[in-house]
C-alpha cells in the first residue's frame, strides 16, 4: 500500500493505475462522530492489486477493501456503511465512536482516464478543482467550474480538491536542507531560495525541489499557487530576515510564515515592522520539542506547518460539506451495511 500523500500525488497514481485497467475508487462521503477519516478521504484499488490512500485503516479499511475487490470483479459500484460505535455484539468495524459511509465506484479506463488526467494536471499546476463523485453511472467522476453554486445531480458527493501546499524555504543552509527533504516527503511543493549560489547544490536537495537565487523570482510561482502558501525563514543572519519579510509582503494570503531564531533575535527582526494578519507569523518558528540538530529543528517546523495546514483545511472541508449537503444522497446501488 502507498501512503495517502497529497491530492496531486494521489490522483497521479490513480491516473497511472487507470491507464493499465479498471480501478475501484473508495470515497468517504459521510462521517459522523469520532471517525478515523473525515468526509472526502479517498483510496483506490487497481486491477493489478495496487492500493493508494486510506479511508481509515484498521478493521474498517480491511472490510472496505473486500468490497472494493468485489466491485473490481463484477463492475458494480457499491455503498459501505460502517458503524464504529462499539456494539458489543458486533465489533467488526472498530470502536472509534462514530459512523461512516463510503462509496466504492468502478472506474473504467475508456471513460475515466481523460478526466483523471485533467484532474491531476490541474492539481500539479496549483489549481483548485471542483469534483463530483457518483457511486455508479457512466461517469463516476465529473469536473465542474470552481465557481459553480449549484449542481443538478442529487446523487453526487461534491468536493473542492486542493493542490499540495507550496513552501518557500529562505535559506539553503543545514536547516534549510533538512527541511527541504522532510517537506518534500510530506508532499509540499518546495522552492529553496538563497543568494549564495554555492549553497544551491542540486545534489543536496530532493529532485522535486526548485532552487532559486532570487527571492523575487521565487515568489512568482508562489503567487500563482491557489492552495496553501507557506514560507519559512532559516537564513544566515538578521539582515537577511528583515529583507525577506519585506519581500514576502508582496504576496497576499499566506497561510504560514515561520521565522527561525531566539526570542531576542525575533524581537529585533520584527521591531518597527507592520503586524502580520493573526495566525500567519510564527516567530520563533516550530513546536517546542527541545530540538538541537538541523533535522530535529526541521521536524519541529514541519509539525507546526502541518498543524496550520490541517486546521485550515478541516475547517474548509466541513464548510464545503455543509454547503453541498443537499447534493449528497445515497444512491440505489449495492449496499453493504456493517453495523
Amino acid at each position: 500500500m502507498v501512503p495517502m500523500g497529497s491530492n496531486g500525488a494521489f490522483f497521479r497514481r490513480l491516473r497511472d493505475s487507470l491507464a493499465q485497467g479498471p480501478v475501484a475508487l473508495m470515497t468517504v462521503v459521510e462521517a459522523r462522530g469520532s471517525t478515523p477519516r473525515i468526509a472526502g478521504a479517498r483510496q483506490f484499488l487497481s486491477s493489478a492489486g495496487e492500493s493508494c490512500g486510506s479511508v481509515g485503516g484498521g478493521i474498517t479499511e480491511s472490510r472496505v477493501m473486500e468490497v472494493a475487490r468485489e466491485t473490481l470483479a463484477d463492475g458494480r459500484s457499491r455503498v459501505f456503511h460502517a458503524d464504529l460505535r462499539g456494539n458489543p455484539d458486533d465489533m467488526r468495524d472498530g470502536v472509534c465512536g462514530g459512523t461512516m459511509t463510503v462509496w466504492i465506484a468502478h472506474l473504467g479506463r475508456a471513460r475515466m482516464l481523460a478526466t483523471v488526467e485533467s484532474l491531476a494536471e490541474s492539481l500539479d499546476s496549483g489549481r483548485h478543482v471542483l469534483l463530483s463523485t457518483q457511486c455508479g453511472g457512466d461517469l463516476p467522476l465529473t469536473i465542474h467550474d470552481v465557481d459553480a453554486t449549484a449542481l443538478s445531480d442529487e446523487e453526487s458527493f461534491v468536493q473542492v480538491i486542493d493542490p499540495a501546499p507550496a513552501l518557500l524555504i529562505v535559506g539553503a543552509g543545514h536547516i534549510g536542507r533538512a527541511l527541504a527533504r522532510l517537506a518534500s516527503d510530506l508532499e509540499f511543493v518546495v522552492t529553496v531560495q538563497d543568494d549564495r549560489n554555492e549553497w544551491l547544490v542540486k545534489e543536496a536537495f530532493p529532485a522535486s525541489c526548485a532552487l532559486d537565487s532570487s527571492l523575487h523570482t521565487a515568489l512568482e510561482g508562489i503567487r500563482q499557487w491557489q492552495s496553501g502558501r507557506f514560507a519559512t525563514l532559516v537564513t544566515r543572519g538578521f539582515a537577511q530576515d528583515v529583507e525577506a519579510l519585506k519581500v514576502l509582503r508582496g504576496v497576499s494570503d499566506w497561510e504560514y510564515i515561520g521565522l527561525l531564531g531566539s526570542k531576542r533575535r525575533v524581537a529585533r527582526v520584527l521591531a518597527g515592522q507592520e503586524a502580520w494578519p493573526a495566525g500567519v507569523l510564527h516567530a520563533p518558528t516550530g513546536i517546542e520539542i527541545g530540538a538541537e540538530t538541523p533535522m530535529e529543528i526541521a521536524v519541529s517546523i514541519a509539525a507546526e506547518m502541518i498543524q496550520a495546514l490541517r486546521k485550515e483545511r478541516e475547517c474548509a472541508q466541513r464548510d464545503a460539506t455543509r454547503g453541498w449537503h443537499s447534493q449528497v444522497a445515497r444512491p440505489s446501488r449495492d449496499e453493504v451495511s456493517e453495523s
